[in-house]
């Protein structure tokens, strides 16, 4: 059997289970059109609701709020969607009604929208699900309870609280992320196409920097090709910057399911809390932002859940009883950065160091800086809370909110006046695909350490490296003592230079813990193409991944946390 007959035989042909189904099933690329046109749609219904229910006399935003739900309406139809458009149908006649003023939109309509919004989510997000024969959410209650809501209300009488439906993770949906664009000059493209793209514009960079280091065209004398060098070099360059924009999206979704998030969960706790975005056009890698949503919504509870008093509390202590969080993103520094911020009862350092030594993860009458302390509620199982609740409590969730930001190649800072609130400060990268680095030498190794997390280096004298029973533990720098990790010995590099004072120590940084890594020597500044290792690598402490150098080396990218955690490990040992 030829390949290309072995191809259409592995095939198979959609599963229609419902009839209503048949037209979106027919054309695959209107169907994947109208899914991430709709979630789109639904979005922006969201994020209007939410303004509306702080003015809901605002009749601009009713009419903003009726657009979408009418184009969604109408698209459904075209495809044949009858349960979407007459769901979307009866919500549209609500809203008709609202913004010719004949219906005031209260707290009972708000409600019912958003929880339609969450339905009507699910049952366009599984339509592939669904034609496919696979298992979706069963909404027929949640569906039914809605529209005897809405008909009570346009019937003028009152309708019981409504329960939202949780909307699950999206799953990969063909072009379902577009940007919030100008659809008249755009066109939808694939996602696995672009990062296909990017993929390939990475091999280019790197075959062009193996060219340009070529020892061949290095010799003098020839001046054309040197021009014919450097044109290509910033044609590669444009390319390369054109390619990462194009996966770029603004953090904007992001922070209004944050929004939608505080919103709820302010309610279920009578916690009264308003939320400001502010950078919402931020822009940031696709995939970045994708694995950036998980930590925002764990820091998000807890800002609600443990930092945000009860409204009776913050009264008697002198502020407004509506709690104030705010939720900000920037360009700074060649990277992005992410600050959730509150203005609540702060951290409380005492009660953090107490129950850090009561679950016994620091010593007794440990001398540890403010920082240091607050890096605590980092730790895989530490919790202050008295109580579990739904949300929160079992000590699960910051120390994952750590590992994927580090996993990013990121960091968090915090900032805290106890009973004036607190600040969470995350420092990302722009891109995954690219990581700006110093290339470190260390015999003949190379490796290479992104450049936000470098603070500085230094040629060390003997007078400021101090040992513990014969073996160099740290280095002072000025006022400071720092632990010493020599990367000759840490991956068994043979031919490394032993003594550290005949080498250079680069002083890295993550999270307000410090390392001081002993190289042979530092080799300039480069932009790399991140690879992965494999599986085989997965597992190493203190390896990111991978890069091919302008010579046709791998040099192996560093993990600053994972040094750390190897650093403290390392130091027992030196003290034995």
């Amino acid at each position: 059997m030829s390949k290309t007959a072995r191809k259409k035989s592995a095939k198979k042909p959609p599963v229609i289970v419902d009839d209503e189904l048949a037209t979106f099933a027919a054309d695959p690329e209107l169907a994947s059109m109208f899914v991430a046109d709709g979630l789109e749609h639904l979005g922006t219904i969201e994020q209007t609701i939410l303004r509306l229910e702080k003015a809901p006399g605002d009749l601009s935003l009713v009419n903003d709020l009726f657009r979408p739900f009418h184009t969604v309406k109408g698209n459904a139809g075209v495809l044949g969607i009858r349960s979407v458009e007459a769901f979307a149908h009866k919500l549209e006649t609500l809203l008709d009604l609202a913004r010719s003023g004949s219906h005031p939109m209260g707290q009972a309509e708000i409600d019912v929208v958003l929880s339609a919004v969450d339905t009507l989510t699910i049952m366009v997000r599984e339509l592939p699900a669904r034609v496919a024969g696979e298992p979706h959410t069963d909404l027929a209650a949640s569906c039914q309870n809605i529209l005897a809501t809405v008909d009570a209300l346009i019937a003028g009488g009152s309708a019981a609280p409504i329960e939202s439906v949780a909307v699950p993770a999206p799953q990969e949906l063909e072009g379902s992320m577009a940007a919030r664009i100008d659809e008249d000059s755009t066109i939808k493209v694939n996602t696995r196409k672009l990062d296909a793209l990017v993929d390939m514009v990475g091999e280019l960079v790197i075959a062009q920097t193996i060219l340009a280091d070529n020892p061949a065209l290095q010799r003098p004398g020839d001046d054309r090709l040197s021009r014919q060098m450097a044109q290509i070099r910033r044609i590669t360059s444009d390319i390369q910057r054109d390619a990462m924009s194009m996966r770029m999206v603004p953090i904007r979704r992001t922070f209004q399911k944050m929004a939608r998030l505080v919103r709820d969960l302010s309610k279920k706790f009578d916690k009264p809390a308003d939320v400001t975005l502010i950078g919402e056009d931020t822009e940031l890698d696709r995939k970045l932002i994708e694995q950036l949503t998980d930590p925002l919504m764990h820091m998000v509870r807890n800002t609600v859940d443990h930092g945000i008093e009860p409204g009776a509390e913050r009264l008697a202590a002198g502020k407004p009883e509506t709690a104030q969080i705010q939720l900000r993103a920037c360009h700074r520094a060649g990277g992005v950065v992410v600050e959730i911020a509150d203005d609540g009862a702060g951290l409380d350092t005492e009660r953090i160091l107490a129950r850090a030594v009561a679950q016994a993860m620091v010593p007794h009458g440990s001398q540890m800086s403010v920082a240091e302390i607050h890096q605590l509620i980092f730790r895989p199982g530490f919790s202050t809370a008295d109580r579990v609740t739904e949300v929160s409590g079992r000590g699960v969730g910051m120390d994952v909110v750590r590992r994927n930001i580090q996993m990013l190649r990121g960091r968090i800072d915090i900032q805290t006046v106890r009973g004036r609130g607190a600040t969470f400060t995350l420092h990302l990268p722009l891109t995954l695909a690219i990581v700006d680095g110093l290339v470190l030498g260390v015999g003949g190794d190379r490796f290479v350490i992104p450049t936000p997390a470098v603070r500085e280096s230094l040629r060390p004298t003997a007078q400021q490296i101090h040992t513990t029973h014969g073996r160099p533990s740290v280095v002072q720098v000025r006022d400071r003592l720092i632990p010493l990790l020599h990367l000759g010995e840490l991956f068994s590099i043979g031919n490394a230079r032993t003594a550290i004072t005949d080498g250079t120590v680069v002083i890295a940084e993550d999270n307000g813990r410090e390392v001081a890594l002993v190289v042979d020597e530092m080799l300039g500044k480069r932009e790399v193409v991140i690879r992965s290792l494999g599986e085989m690598f997965r597992g190493v402490r203190g390896i990111a991944g991978g890069a091919i150098l302008g010579d046709g080396r791998i040099g192996l990218i560093l993990d600053t946390g994972g040094l750390l955690a190897l650093a403290s490990a390392t130091q027992p040992q030196a003290a034995a």
